[in-house]
């Protein structure tokens, strides 16, 4: 029930508010994704009512909370030996984001176009070695791969990783061969796992024979 003013009058009017919401279910995982606004009763709210109507079952929905990542290989430079195998001849760390023990201070650095393709990690512990000697968390990084130029061009192709403490990844934009390759060198860091995805539809829940909608915003 809506009470608004018309002119002097006051007016009773019946509403049916809208809650817009968007909701992703993996039948393979039991994932669920949900967006709507509200916070987390709503979501529970949406997912009740989905795995009661179209699912036909009751259900006790868990937050799946992103994996993080140790990126703190990163900090000395990207040393993956295959992937010069594979055919980059240049392998450079461009950026780093990197937060103090404290949580106080998050620092933003950026190799630029004058250090002639030198890692940004080698250049903080050049110039400005505190984050480096205090270790600092590595929370996200852009990684450039270099190909040697073509034959009558300057301008080298570029393969650009950007990754995050969060498990944030662009490795989608690649089509699956480019792909795998880069996890392949994520992997041989030790910041990703063999086998490891950070693809919710692809996730298996932890008890494998009873699987559940968890949601996940």
């Amino acid at each position: 029930v809506q009470l608004e003013f018309q002119g002097d009058d006051l007016k009773r009017r019946v509403g049916n508010p809208n809650i817009h919401s968007v909701l992703e279910y993996s039948s393979r995982t039991g994932v669920t994704r949900s967006l709507v606004k509200g916070g987390t009763k709503y979501h529970q709210m949406l997912l009740k009512a989905f795995a009661e109507h179209l699912l036909h079952t009751s259900l006790d929905a868990q937050r799946l909370m992103a994996p993080t990542l140790d990126l703190s290989a990163l900090r000395l430079g990207f040393d993956v030996p295959q992937a010069q195998v594979d055919g980059f001849n240049v392998l450079q760390v461009k950026s780093i984001s990197m937060m103090s023990p404290d949580n106080r201070l998050k620092l933003d650095c950026t190799a630029m176009a004058a250090s002639e393709h030198r890692c940004v990690t080698d250049l903080l512990a050049e110039k400005l070695p505190g984050p480096m000697a205090e270790n600092w968390m590595v929370t996200a990084a852009q990684i450039n791969l270099y190909y040697p130029p073509e034959p009558g061009k300057a301008r080298a192709k570029v393969v650009t990783i950007e990754i995050t403490r969060k498990g944030r990844l662009n490795l989608h934009k690649f089509d699956a061969a480019m792909q795998a390759q880069l996890e392949g060198y994520l992997v041989a860091l030790g910041i990703l796992s063999k086998g490891q995805t950070l693809n919710p539809q692809e996730m298996r829940t932890s008890n494998t024979s009873n699987l559940q909608p968890a949601y996940e915003d």
